[in-house]
C-alpha cells in the first residue's frame, strides 16, 4: 500500500475540524449550564496585561506606523 501525502493531510484536516467543532459545542453547552461567561484563567489574564503593560512601556521607543 503505497502512502498517500494528500489523502492524509485531508484527513488530519477533516479529523482537527471536528475537533474543533466538539470543542465549540461543549464551551456553548457549558456557558449555558454556568448562566454567565467565565472569566479567562489567571495565567491568561496575568499574560494579557503583562504584554499590554510591556507595550505601554516600550511604547515611545517603537512608535507605531498609524503615529506618522
Amino acid at each position: 500500500m503505497e502512502y498517500n501525502e494528500y489523502a492524509t493531510r485531508v484527513l488530519i484536516r477533516q479529523r482537527h475540524a471536528e475537533l474543533q467543532e466538539a470543542a465549540h459545542r461543549e464551551a456553548l453547552v457549558r456557558l449555558a449550564k454556568a448562566g454567565k461567561p467565565q472569566r479567562p484563567a489567571l495565567r491568561v489574564a496575568l499574560g494579557t496585561r503583562l504584554i499590554r503593560w510591556g507595550a505601554w512601556l516600550l511604547r515611545e521607543r517603537y512608535p507605531s506606523a498609524s503615529a506618522h
